[in-house]
Parts: C-alpha cells; structure tokens; sequence
C-alpha cells in the first residue's frame, strides 16, 4: 500500500469511527445512576471543580472562589441550585461514556460542557 492509499484508508476510518465514539455517551436517566456514576467524584472542567456529594450538598472551586450549593433528582434531571457565583437553578440532562461527564443546561435545550476526572 502507498503512502497516499494509507492516508485515505486512515482518514476514511476515522471518519467513521468518530460518530461511533460521539454515540458511546449514556444518558444518565435516574437518581440512582446519578449517584453510582457521578456522585463524589472530583469533576474537572477548564480548571474548576465540583463534587456533588452524596448527600445532595455541592462544593468545588470556580474561577478561585470556593463553590457551595445544593442538588437533586428531578424527574429525568439533575438540578443544581448554587448559593455562591450565579445563585441560581439550574436543571441539566448528563450523559457520560465512562472516562467523561458531559452535561447540558437548561433541561438539555442550553449549552454543552464537559467534565473529566482527570
């Protein structure tokens, strides 16, 4: 195989492999699921932090400030109501493909992010 043929054997390849990938996400559908697979964990976005406890309590570091509020399950949606920065709510719809969390605002009509666990 020549060198062109290799390079668009490759390119076709991951052409398709990435829609594969893009599909490994799962919806996270329940609050029991949200608590097997997210809660506790140390969650990395752009150099901040959060942990969502447990015990429905919200802590972490954005933008160097300490991050307090709370959460819970809210029919198909993790809300968050945060008592520091914004002091808002907000519920979001997450999917995660096991090594990355990936979570929509506004009741999965708003803006994408992900998290990592580093």
């Amino acid at each position: 195989m020549n060198n062109m043929t290799r390079c668009i054997t490759v390119g076709f390849a991951l052409a398709f492999a990435a829609p594969a990938l893009a599909q490994d996400f799962k919806t996270i559908s329940s609050e029991a699921e949200f608590l097997e697979k997210v809660a506790g964990k140390k969650l990395w976005f752009d150099g901040n932090h959060v942990i969502a406890r447990k015990n429905g309590q919200l802590v972490g570091r954005f933008t160097g400030e300490r991050l307090k509020g709370v959460w819970e399950w809210r029919g198909k949606f993790w809300c968050r109501t945060l008592t520091t920065h914004a002091k808002n709510t907000d519920c979001q719809t997450w999917e995660t493909n096991g090594a990355i969390y990936r979570v929509t605002r506004q009741k999965g009509s708003g803006r994408s992010f992900e998290y990592t666990t580093k």
